[in-house]
């Protein structure tokens, strides 16, 4: 029997783990992707192969064209050596947070991000989807600071609108392979990060959605796992936007904001 195959970039943790464990659960068998954090990794694959499924961890650093040749090679010994597994999903979740504030950019700090959050995606896609047969879906993780003004976080909303642009001009290319482009828009969500636990910053962050609150893994999660699936079969080019109305503006205040950076500053 064939059994699908996802890759999903950054699952040592927060919202990559919990993609990982959603779509294990949805019977897929699961790269887990890291770049330095090997025993987050090695812990959830060992969590998926207890439950029953498939796993396998990946490590490389995505920010360099080795990098992503070595997550390609990987991915490709595991389809070649196992004949019943079949690649049908990319996750690109794999990012850097926290960017310099507007007065503090240098090219360096410009590169890296970009590096990581725009270009490793576009690259890891074209490695990938030739693996990938008719019925094929990339998810992009982008993020609600793309679609409102955060000049403390300017560089990784920057990044984060260039994927999304991917998305919409890949999809025409990757639909006469039978290949699904999407992005997922998260807005604030709870990693994990003692933050998420301060009263203030909580008040700050659910400030910025229509619904207010803060998200959860599991509603990325979820997202993804609708696109992954053929309940998306005609999606493609789209946004699935789960932000609970980050992006439409809601936030009445126009006064100073937090960063994300001055947010994780507070606590270590």
């Amino acid at each position: 029997m064939t059994r699908r195959v996802a890759v999903i970039t950054g699952a040592s943790g927060g919202i990559g783990r919990c993609i990982a464990l959603r779509l294990a659960e949805q019977g897929f068998a699961v790269v887990a992707h890291c770049a330095q954090n090997v025993v987050a990794a090695e812990r959830l694959v060992r969590e998926i192969r207890d439950g029953g499924g498939q796993a396998w961890v990946a490590k490389s650093d995505l920010r360099t064209e080795p990098g992503v040749e070595e997550l390609r090679r990987i991915v490709g010994d595991l389809l070649s050596g196992s004949p019943e597994l079949r690649l049908t999903a990319v996750v690109n979740n794999a990012s850097l947070m926290l960017g310099p504030r507007f007065g503090d950019v240098d090219a360096g700090t410009f590169d890296d991000y970009f590096r990581l959050n725009a270009r490793a995606p576009l690259l890891i896609t074209q490695a990938l989807t030739p693996m990938m047969g008719d019925g094929g879906s990339v998810v992009n993780i982008s993020s609600a600071a793309s679609h409102f003004a955060s000049p403390g976080d300017i560089v990784y909303a920057m990044s984060k609108s260039a994927l999304e642009a991917f998305s919409r001009h890949a999809a025409p290319a990757l639909a006469k392979a039978g290949v699904r482009i999407n992005t997922v828009i998260p807005g604030f969500t709870d990693n994990g990060h003692p933050a998420f636990q301060d009263r203030t910053v909580r008040e700050h962050m659910s400030s910025f959605a229509a619904m207010g609150g803060i998200a959860e893994p599991d509603h990325v999660a979820d997202a993804v796992a609708f696109l992954v699936s053929e309940h998306a079969a005609r999606t493609t080019g789209a946004s699935l936007d789960v932000s609970g109305g980050s992006t439409i503006g809601a936030r009445a205040s126009s006064g100073p904001t937090m960063s994300l950076r001055d947010v994780a500053a507070r606590f270590g």
